[in-house]
């Protein structure tokens, strides 16, 4: 399987697994505090949903995260794909954040598109961070 991503490309080796993550990171807020967008993708097979998914991540946020505050969470479909979204509130390294999650289950492979913002300076990058979500598209590997 050939392996595409941005702006290069290579072969994956026999019996490997693509687990990339990828990184995009924005503005600093007054604190020093960079916005992000990190989008992880994790083969999960056939037999398990999003929604169970997206159930065993939350477990294991609250396990390792004190006080995380769940704002709302629902199923959704982006282009087409089956989708879960969190909304979502904790402290981390002495800042107050906000996180909007998105899985999204295409042929037993979960993607997880985590946008992080200070509390503070979330709203301010709504756009860029639906921008993404709403663009998240399918190609095929060349």
């Amino acid at each position: 399987m050939r392996l595409v991503s941005n702006s290069f490309s290579t072969e994956l080796p026999s019996g490997w697994e693509d687990r990339s993550m990828m990184t995009l990171l924005g503005p600093r807020d007054a604190t020093g505090f960079a916005s992000n967008i990190v989008i992880v993708r994790e083969r999960i097979g056939s037999r398990v949903s999003v929604e169970d998914y997206a159930a065993r991540q939350r477990a294991a946020m609250e396990r390792e995260i004190a006080a995380i505050e769940v704002l709302d969470e629902r199923p959704a479909r982006i282009n087409g794909s089956p989708a879960y979204q969190r909304l979502q509130r904790f402290s981390a390294q002495g800042h107050r954040v906000q996180q909007a999650q998105t899985f999204i289950l295409r042929e037993g492979t979960v993607f997880v598109v985590t946008c992080t913002a200070a509390l503070s300076d979330f709203d301010n990058h709504l756009d860029a961070f639906r921008k993404v979500v709403d663009e998240f598209r399918w190609v095929e590997p060349v």
